[in-house]
């Protein structure tokens, strides 16, 4: 039987070939390996030859990652405002589904689909994503009309709170007079 190849010092794959490590049942030749990521591992020489094994699986998952990660922003400020508006117009059980998608309230496609383009048309239009709670909120200019680009802005929660639907008055019960949400003004009166 021949010796087996001294293997020391290549590269396969994420492995770099430390030194012999002995052999195993079937006498294969073992090779302590070092992986890119740092971790050490004792691998088959017949594996690191063929292929079979590239690294000591950090390889993979970084694949897996890479194949599982759309936008890599689920956990930001911003979806979460993209997920409630999805939420508030199409999810039956939401708090706000009455306010919006039970009263026709909609997402453009172009968002609803894709929030990776919610996010550009975001960046791209005065989204903050440093500012402070309630300092950038977003507002459809059109209460009756739904979610698209032509239809939101990005304006503060004092400013939002002037762009409400009329709702009705409790003291007009069985009418159907309005009350209109306005700011209140001083009149110098104390």
């Amino acid at each position: 039987m021949n010796r087996a190849k001294d293997l020391s010092g290549q590269r396969f794959g994420r492995y770099v070939v430390l030194e012999r490590a002995g052999a195993d049942n079937y006498r294969n030749a073992l090779w302590l390996c070092r992986c890119d990521c740092g971790s050490e591992r004792i691998v088959r020489g017949k594996d690191l030859r063929t292929g079979a094994i590239v690294s000591c699986g950090c390889y993979h998952r970084k694949i897996v990652k890479d194949l599982m990660t759309t936008h890599g922003r689920s956990r930001t400020r911003l979806y979460s405002v993209w997920d409630g508006m999805i939420n508030r117009c199409y999810r039956h059980t939401a708090m706000y589904y009455d306010h919006y998608g039970g009263r026709g309230i909609t997402v453009c496609d172009e968002w609803r689909y894709n929030f990776k383009a919610f996010y550009e048309w975001a960046m791209a239009n005065g989204y903050d994503e440093n500012a402070p709670r309630g300092q950038c909120t977003i507002d459809r200019i059109d209460n009756d009309k739904g979610y698209s680009p032509d239809n939101c802005r990005w304006i503060t929660h004092q400013e939002q709170q002037l762009n409400k639907r009329p709702r009705r008055c409790n003291k007009c019960r069985g009418s159907d007079r309005m009350q209109h949400n306005t700011l209140p003004t001083t009149s110098g009166k104390r």
